[in-house]
């Protein structure tokens, strides 16, 4: 089970500069931010949805399907349960509110769609680097790198566990839910066991090299500026001013 989301590719987006791969993911966010109407959100995904083709990472939006749409539902049934406004729509719900959920859920699908496309084609290494570029402290990056990292280890270990007990007799899926909660709890233990472990080598691995040291770091990765860059560039700062374009209007 591949738990990560980078694919090699030789697309035009895996060849971004670190910091244009992140002005790309940073643009689509505030852009979801700034626009305001189904039509323009549902249109900002649509664009996010090509450029995961362009990057060859669809594949990558299958996995995430189902969380997508459950999000997409409870962001619409929420805001349709709680919004207020003058059209009633039935009983307590209103058209404001409908519309208000739908504006939420198309917000939900582009961050994630965003976020999609940014691991699909961003190794933690070009992350660390294209933070480290944008002045952030490097044991802030390496924080977040490592976030992104242990995050599929995390479940990876999980399923093994899972897999372990179900080789014993065990079946986590089957029986009604209240028993199947049940069964996952002794899950819980090695899963975190296992957890601490591989944080505590990590831990030592850190000291033997010693991470911390020195200020000045050196990098085996050396990445520049092209066209391809500037253009990436100057089309985020082009789809922000559209979509706040759009939010007067």
């Amino acid at each position: 089970m591949d738990l990560y989301f980078y694919l090699e590719r030789d697309s035009p987006l895996h060849r971004l500069h670190p910091v244009a791969k992140i002005a790309v993911t940073a643009a689509a966010c505030t852009a979801g931010l700034l626009l305001a109407r189904p039509l323009h959100l549902a249109a900002a995904c649509a664009l996010a949805a090509a450029l995961l083709a362009l990057a060859g990472a669809l594949g990558n939006l299958r996995r995430v399907r189902v969380f997508l749409a459950l999000a997409s539902v409870g962001a619409v049934a929420v805001w349709t349960l709680v919004g207020r406004g003058p059209t009633p729509l039935w009983l307590w719900t209103t058209r404001e509110g409908l519309a208000a959920g739908v504006v939420a859920a198309l917000r939900i699908d582009l961050f994630l769609l965003a976020g999609v496309l940014f691991l699909s084609v961003a190794r933690n290494e070009e992350t660390v680097a294209g933070l480290g570029r944008l002045g952030v402290p490097y044991p802030v990056c390496f924080a977040l790198a490592t976030a992104l990292r242990l995050a599929p280890m995390l479940v990876g270990t999980g399923w093994s566990v899972k897999e372990a007990q179900r080789a014993r007799g065990l079946d986590p899926d089957r029986g009604l839910p209240l028993a199947r909660l049940r069964k996952h709890v002794p899950l819980l233990v090695p899963t975190f066991l296992s957890t601490i472990r591989m944080t505590h080598h990590l831990a030592m691995s850190l000291e033997a090299r010693g991470f911390g040291a020195g200020r000045r770091r050196t990098s085996l990765l050396a990445y520049r500026f092209g066209r391809l860059d500037a253009a990436a560039l100057a089309a985020c700062a082009a789809a922000l001013v559209a979509a706040a374009l759009l939010r007067r209007g």
